[in-house]
């Protein structure tokens, strides 16, 4: 708690400062913070006094990278707490996402609810907002029954006021909804990552901020269609395909240029190992250039043209590349000599072992299926789905598939479906890499057609 002296030494150590939107930004507020509970008498190797500079860290870095405004944080002691706010200019509302529980992303107010004694946000209309937070002396917050910690929060973009203009209908026609759901997570990881790296770095061409504004504009309607339908990532084996309607203010056509610029410079630094997160698999950056493509043909007057899906035989060799050691894993010997049907997959989705019953099962030669893609050997019904899961895991490094039986069809290569149960098993990949080695017990033949 404050040192004697009185309620004057607290009122002495209020603090106000006008930060710009720079990553740096967040580290002055800690400093600031400091200094406020220096002048207050707090030693700042209080835990209370740890979780008060993280929450203003986590506080002040989302005003930047959602916000990009100018940013006002506040600290205020008072005799039995500190309550700090940071105010921006931009006047869209944090507000819970639908976001898979194992994300990495979107966690800054959750976390800061786990960390603190109260938090929440006030509007001030088309002014901004107000984003505020206490921490008391003699406890830190721990979260264990506040829902906001367990949420995932995002910028609420339903009172967006469209400004400069008029704006137009974009009709996103078959619209993947659990694939783009799975590629906004994959987004929002490689824009924070490039926020932190760009901070140090000039990239030139990229416009975080333009970015930001396409991802969010589009990611809205998908989010509202899915909690509409209580539908989330986890739903179901085959996809849905909707038309939705997007509507987009006429200048914020080059916030989807800009967000394809920002996300190849992301993807080829990810392949490239300068980032935490992985390149997406390439029906992730497929769905994320079709979507801008769309916006940018039909505010140029085109009419709409339909998600192509992801069953064509281009994706089945198609891979992108994913920084590491690529030899085999060492596993892979007893992959290709095991008398059970199995196959191993690495993080690009890349068969790198088979076994020769799983090859005879599927009508394949074991050498013929090495080096395709996993999703040759998944009916195209299901692969939406599949490349949704997969994506999820290389987001979050979990994934709710992994040593969980279950019964699905596998695509055999005349059409034909053979009804399998499947087991899915993480083992040590090549490098610091996993691989996912996948067991499959034949139950039977399904004559239905493909569908390719």
């Amino acid at each position: 708690m404050p040192a004697a002296g009185g309620n004057d030494r607290v009122a002495l150590a209020r603090r106000w400062a006008r930060l710009e939107p720079e990553l740096t930004s967040a580290r002055d507020a800690r400093r600031l913070l400091r200094d406020s509970l220096a002048a207050a008498g707090v030693s700042h190797q209080s835990d209370w006094a740890d979780s008060a500079e993280l929450a203003v860290h986590e506080v002040v870095a989302n005003a930047v990278l959602h916000a990009h405004t100018p940013i006002e944080v506040t600290v205020e002691p008072t005799s039995d707490r500190v309550r700090v706010e940071v105010r921006d200019y931009e006047p869209t509302m944090p507000s819970a996402r639908d976001y898979d529980s194992r994300a990495t992303t979107g966690r800054g107010m959750g976390l800061v609810a786990a960390i603190t004694d109260e938090c929440g946000a006030r509007s001030l209309g088309a002014a901004g907002k107000v984003v505020w937070f206490a921490v008391g002396w003699e406890s830190v917050g721990t979260g264990e029954d506040n829902e906001t910690a367990d949420t995932v929060w995002d910028v609420d973009m339903s009172g967006y006021v469209e400004t400069g203009g008029s704006a137009h209908s974009v009709l996103l026609a078959s619209m993947p909804v659990r694939l783009w759901l799975a590629a906004r997570q994959h987004h929002d990881a490689l824009l924070r990552e490039l926020a932190l790296y760009v901070a140090e770095r000039d990239l030139g061409r990229i416009d975080l901020a333009l970015a930001d504004q396409a991802r969010r504009t589009v990611s809205r309607v998908v989010a509202e269609y899915a909690q509409s339908r209580e539908w989330s990532q986890g739903s179901g084996w085959e996809s849905e395909a909707v038309d939705l309607e997007v509507r987009v203010p006429a200048l914020l056509g080059p916030a989807f240029v800009a967000l394809q610029v920002t996300l190849d410079t992301g993807e080829r630094l990810a392949s490239q190992g300068q980032l935490l997160a992985r390149p997406g698999l390439p029906e992730i950056v497929e769905v994320r250039d079709w979507v801008c493509g769309q916006v940018a043909a039909q505010l140029g007057g085109e009419l709409p043209t339909r998600w192509p899906g992801t069953a064509q035989p281009r994706f089945e060799t198609l891979s992108n590349t994913v920084h590491g050691d690529h030899s085999l894993p060492a596993d892979a010997a007893g992959i290709r000599t095991s008398a059970r049907a199995v196959v191993a997959a690495d993080v690009a989705n890349r068969i790198v072992a088979v076994s020769p019953p799983l090859a005879r099962l599927l009508g394949w030669d074991p050498a013929e299926l090495v080096g395709r893609r996993l999703i040759t050997i998944i009916p195209p019904e299901l692969r939406e789905a599949h490349i949704a899961g997969f994506s999820e895991y290389l987001s979050t490094a979990d994934g709710n598939f992994i040593g969980r039986p279950i019964e699905v069809p596998a695509l055999h290569r005349d059409g034909s479906r053979v009804r399998c149960r499947l087991l899915v098993e993480e083992a040590p990949g090549a490098g610091d890499d996993v691989m996912f080695v996948a067991w499959l017990e034949p139950l039977g033949v399904d004559d239905t057609p493909d569908r390719r």
